[in-house]
């Protein structure tokens, strides 16, 4: 995969959604998605946190900045209410000099909106590995100062395909995970965005990545390996966001290790169980979820060596 992959990924626009949370995965995933994004096999236009802890935004922003990336930063204020409070992101802010707050942030519909609009049409992807209620609000936001569409028209103009961590998809795509499942606000997000979501989606589910795991070298300088051992992990953490951004960056399911099954899937609102109709009648869209078809090893071989700072 990583050795044909530079050939088709000029001029991608990405927009990431992070939860940023308790767990280090999405260190790794960020990291990755900067790594691409220096070495120009795709543009990060922002980033949007889907989760708001004290330490958000100026860990964040530190991170991005140690690894030589520069975006605007979205958050959503109001996502305050998935619990606990990570060791991990107090220490980076301090340890890199974390600076930007969390009330500076744009709000991330605002910005989601205001990239979007910006974008060529057909050129944006969004790359989800947190919370969806924030892709919820975007669809659902009316036309404003930044943009005479409607939030799923925007989308719909704008985005050309919507990759998710999300869901577990083992038991003939029926299943219940957390980005999906956590509370309310991430249930009636995730139901939310299923049910409007005008562009083919791709999910990447709990099943995949609960038995690969991301290994980042022992390594007191660098800020990943801290994060991870700040979470406990620093043998190996399951490797679900860092996946979905390698598996987003080969535009190919089949040359990433992966089969699909396609069809439409659906969620819950009320429990976050995720749901797939494998044959559905006039589909909005074509979603697909992914089944590996390589050894767990195959995709730590492959993710590893990019993990190194």
């Amino acid at each position: 995969m990583r050795g044909g992959a530079a050939m088709t990924y000029r001029n991608r626009h990405i927009i990431l959604g992070t939860d940023w949370w308790t767990d280090c995965d999405d260190v790794a995933a960020v990291r990755l998605v900067c790594r691409f994004a220096k070495e120009r096999k795709w543009q990060l236009d922002g980033v949007i946190l889907n989760a708001c802890m004290p330490y958000s935004a100026p860990s964040l922003e530190a991170f991005l900045r140690h690894e030589g990336i520069t975006c605007p930063i979205g958050i959503d204020p109001d996502a305050v209410d998935f619990g606990r409070n990570p060791p991990y992101q107090k220490n980076m802010a301090e340890t890199l000099g974390g600076t930007l707050r969390n009330e500076q942030c744009e709000d991330g519909v605002s910005l989601y909106r205001r990239l979007l609009a910006a974008a060529e049409d057909g050129n944006a992807e969004l790359l989800e590995i947190g919370y969806p209620q924030v892709l919820a609000a975007l669809l659902t936001s009316p036309p404003d100062d930044i943009s005479p569409l409607s939030g799923a028209e925007l989308v719909r103009k704008k985005v050309k395909h919507l990759w998710m961590m999300a869901g577990n998809w083992e038991k003939d795509g029926h299943g219940k995970e957390n980005n999906f499942a956590r509370n309310t606000r991430s249930s009636h997000g995730a139901h939310t965005v299923l049910a409007l979501c005008p562009v083919d989606i791709t999910f990447l589910g709990f099943e995949v990545g609960v038995s690969v795991f991301a290994h980042p070298k022992p390594d007191e300088d660098d800020p990943l390996y801290r994060a991870f051992r700040d979470h406990g992990s620093e043998k190996g953490r399951c490797a679900w966001d860092p996946m979905l951004i390698l598996l987003a960056l080969s535009d190919d399911p089949a040359a990433a290790g992966y089969d699909t099954v396609r069809g439409l899937a659906s969620v819950d609102a009320d429990t976050g169980e995720n749901f797939f109709d494998h044959s559905p009648e006039n589909p909005v869209r074509c979603d697909r979820y992914v089944i590996k078809h390589m050894p767990d090893a195959w995709y730590e071989e492959q993710m590893d060596p990019l993990l190194m700072p």
